[in-house]
C-alpha cells in the first residue's frame, strides 16, 4: 500500500466501497424476487387448487340432492329440473377435475386425484341407474339403489376432502419456507450492512494514516524549514507514493541548505551576500530565487547546487501542490459517497417505516375480517335455526291440510248420502201421489202432502249438490295447497342445507383469517426491528461523513501551507483538478442504483408513512 499512488489508493478505497454497495443491492433485489415468487405461488396457484376442489366438493353435494329429489319429486317439470341441474353440476366435477389433472404435480396429490376420479366415475355410473329410475317413478327401487350407492359417494367425497388437506399442508410448507427465507434475507442483510460500514471504516482509516497523517507531519517539517530551522528532523520511509518523494526532496533541501550554511561562513562577503539572499528569498516562500553571480572555483559548485536544490524544492513543491489538490477532491469524493450512503440509509429506514405502517394496517384490517367472519357464523347459525323452525311449521300445515283434505272427503261422502235419501223421498212421494190420485177424493189432502213431501226432497236434492259442488271445489284448492306446502317444505330443506355448508365455509374463513392476523403481526415486528438496525446504521454512516469532512479540512490546511511558497511558472502555484475517474462513475451507478431501490419502496408506501419520511429527511 506504501508504494501505491495517491490516486490508485483513492480509486482502490472507491472502488472496493462502489463494490460493497452494488452487493448490497444486488442482495435485496434477489431477496425481494424470491419472496415475490412465494408470494405468487401462494396467492394464486394453491388458491386456484383449493378453489377447484371446493367447487367439485360443492357440485358432488348438489348432485347428491339433485339424485334424491328426482327419487321423491311428483311434479315431471320438478324431475326435469333435477336431472337439469345434476347434469350442470357433472359438468362442473368435469371442468374443474381437468383443471387439476393439469395443475397438480405433487405425487401424494395426483395419486389422491386419480382415486378420486375413479370412485367418482363409479359413483356415477351406479347413480345414472338411480335417476333413471327415478324418472320412469319406480320410486322404492331407485330409493333402494340411491342407499346402495352412498359409500361410493363417500368414498369419493372423502378423497376430496384429502385433496384438501394435502393443499392446505403444502400451502404451509411454503408459508415456512417463505419464512425462513424472509429470516435468512433479514440476517444476510444484516451482515452485508455491517461489513460494508466495516470496510469503509477500514478503508478510511487506512487513508488517513497513510496519507493524512504523514503530509500534516510534512507540512510542520516544512514550516520550521521556512522558519530557518535546519536542525528539523525529517521522517524518511521506503515509500514509492507521493509522500516519499516530498520527503526525499525534504531530506535532499535540507542537506544542502546545512551545506549552504556551512560553506557560508567560509566565504567572502560576496559569497555570504548571494547566498543570504537566496536563503532570504526561500525563508519568504520564494521558490524561484537563484544566485546569479559569477562564482568560480568550488564556489561555482555551492552555486550550481543551490540552485539545483531549489529546483528539485520547487518540483516537489509542485507535486506537493497537485497532490494537495487530489487528496482534496478524493475526501471530497469520500464526503460525498458518505452523503449519498447516508441518504440512502435514511431513504431505507423511510421505507421501512412506512411497510411497518402498511403491516400495522394489513393486520388490523385482516383482524376485523375475522371479527366479522365469527359475527357471519353466529348470524348464520341463527338463520338455520329460524329455516328449521320454519320447516317445522311448513310440516305441521302439510299435516292441517291432509287433515282438512280427509274431512272433506267424509263430507263429500255424508252429502252423497243426503242426496241418495232425497232421491228416494222424492220416489216415494211420487208413489205417494199416483196412490192418493187412485183413491180419488179421499186421497187429495195426503195428494197435497205428497206434493209437498216432493218439493221439499228436490230442494234438499239442489241443496246436497250446492254442497257437494263448494266441496269438491274445496278440496281441489286444499289438493293444491297441501303441493305447494310440501314444495316449500322441500324448498326450507335445501336451504337449511345450504345454511349449513355456508356455516361451515365461514367457520374456516374466521379461522385462516385468524391465523393471517397473527402471521402478520410476527411480520410486523420484524419489520420494526429492522428499522432500528437501519436507524443505527444511519448513525454509523454520520461519523464516517464526519471524518471524511475531517480529512478534507487537513487536506485544505496542508494546501494553504503549500500556497505560502512562490513556484516557477512552469509549475505553478496549484495544479487544475483531475477529470473525473472511474471513482466518479462507480460513484454515480451506485447512487442510480440506490436511487432506483428506494423509489420502488416509496412507491409502496401509505399516505400515513409521507410524514415519516419527512421527518427522515429533515434528519
Amino acid at each position: 500500500m506504501k508504494n501505491l499512488a495517491i490516486g490508485r489508493k483513492l480509486l482502490l478505497a472507491f472502488g472496493v466501497l462502489a463494490l460493497a454497495l452494488m452487493g448490497m443491492a444486488g442482495m435485496s433485489m434477489w431477496t425481494q424476487a424470491r419472496l415475490n415468487k412465494a408470494t405468487e405461488v401462494l396467492g394464486k396457484d394453491r388458491r386456484d387448487k383449493l378453489v377447484a376442489i371446493a367447487n367439485i366438493n360443492t357440485a358432488a353435494s348438489d348432485y347428491r340432492l339433485a339424485e334424491a329429489t328426482t327419487i321423491i319429486a311428483l311434479d315431471a317439470s320438478k324431475i326435469r329440473e333435477s336431472e337439469t341441474q345434476a347434469t350442470e353440476r357433472l359438468a362442473i366435477i368435469e371442468k374443474n377435475s381437468a383443471f387439476l389433472d393439469k395443475a397438480l404435480s405433487n405425487p401424494t396429490a395426483r395419486e389422491i386425484f386419480t382415486r378420486f376420479r375413479r370412485d367418482w366415475k363409479k359413483f356415477a355410473t351406479e347413480s345414472m341407474v338411480t335417476r333413471q329410475l327415478g324418472a320412469r317413478n319406480l320410486n322404492d327401487q331407485a330409493s333402494e339403489h340411491f342407499r346402495t350407492t352412498r359409500p361410493l359417494f363417500e368414498e369419493a367425497n372423502a378423497m376430496v376432502v384429502k385433496m384438501q388437506n394435502i393443499q392446505v399442508e403444502l400451502m404451509e410448507q411454503e408459508m415456512d419456507a417463505a419464512s425462513d427465507l424472509y429470516s435468512f434475507s433479514r440476517i444476510l442483510s444484516i451482515a452485508v450492512v455491517l461489513a460494508a460500514l466495516a470496510v469503509a471504516g477500514m478503508l478510511l482509516t487506512m487513508l488517513i494514516r497513510g496519507i493524512a497523517v504523514p503530509i500534516k507531519a510534512m507540512t510542520g517539517t516544512m514550516s520550521r524549514l521556512a522558519a530557518g530551522d535546519l536542525n528539523a528532523r525529517v521522517d524518511v520511509e521506503e515509500r514509492g507514493d507521493e509522500v516519499g518523494d516530498l520527503a526525499k526532496a525534504m531530506v535532499l533541501f535540507r542537506d544542502q541548505l546545512s551545506t549552504a550554511e556551512r560553506a557560508k561562513q567560509e566565504q567572502t562577503a560576496l559569497i555570504v551576500d548571494s547566498v543570504g539572499r537566496g536563503l532570504h528569498a526561500l525563508a519568504q516562500g520564494d521558490l524561484t530565487a537563484r544566485i546569479e553571480a559569477e562564482l568560480v572555483g568550488p564556489f561555482a559548485k555551492l552555486k550550481s547546487d543551490f540552485n539545483e536544490a531549489m529546483v528539485a524544492v520547487s518540483n516537489a513543491m509542485s507535486a506537493v501542490s497537485a497532490s494537495a489538490t487530489g487528496i482534496t477532491n478524493g475526501a471530497n469524493d469520500i464526503r460525498q459517497a458518505s452523503d449519498d450512503l447516508s441518504q440512502r440509509t435514511e431513504q431505507q429506514a423511510a421505507s421501512l417505516e412506512e411497510t411497518a405502517a402498511a403491516m400495522h394496517q394489513i393486520t388490523a384490517t385482516v383482524r376485523q375480517t375475522a371479527e366479522n367472519a365469527t359475527r357471519a357464523n353466529a348470524v348464520v347459525g341463527a338463520t338455520r335455526q329460524d329455516a328449521e323452525a320454519s320447516g317445522d311449521v311448513v310440516r305441521r300445515a302439510v299435516e292441517a291440510m291432509n287433515g282438512i283434505e280427509r274431512s272433506s272427503g267424509e263430507i263429500s261422502e255424508i252429502i252423497a248420502v243426503i242426496d241418495g235419501i232425497a232421491f228416494q223421498t222424492n220416489l216415494l212421494a211420487l208413489n205417494a201421489g199416483v196412490e192418493a190420485a187412485r183413491a180419488g177424493d179421499a186421497g187429495k189432502g195426503f195428494a197435497v202432502v205428497a206434493s209437498e213431501v216432493r218439493a221439499l226432497a228436490q230442494r234438499s236434492a239442489d241443496a246436497a249438490k250446492d254442497v257437494k259442488a263448494k266441496i269438491t271445489a274445496s278440496t281441489d284448492q286444499v289438493d293444491m295447497g297441501v303441493e305447494l306446502v310440501a314444495e316449500t317444505g322441500a324448498a326450507l330443506q335445501r336451504i337449511t342445507g345450504r345454511i349449513g355448508e355456508i356455516n361451515a365455509l365461514v367457520s374456516e374463513i374466521a379461522a385462516a383469517a385468524d391465523q393471517q392476523a397473527t402471521g402478520l403481526q410476527q411480520v410486523n415486528t420484524a419489520v420494526s426491528e429492522m428499522d432500528g438496525v437501519t436507524q443505527q446504521n444511519a448513525a454509523m454512516v454520520e461519523e464516517a461523513t464526519a471524518a471524511a469532512r475531517s480529512l478534507a479540512t487537513e487536506t485544505d490546511a496542508m494546501a494553504r501551507e503549500v500556497a505560502r511558497f512562490r513556484l516557477a511558472a512552469h509549475g505553478g502555484s496549484r495544479s487544475p483538478a483531475p477529470a473525473p475517474t472511474t471513482v466518479h462513475q462507480l460513484q454515480a451507478r451506485a447512487a442510480q442504483a440506490g436511487a432506483r431501490i428506494a423509489a420502488n419502496a416509496r412507491s409502496r408506501g401509505t399516505a400515513a408513512a409521507v410524514s415519516v419520511q419527512e421527518d427522515w429527511s429533515e434528519f
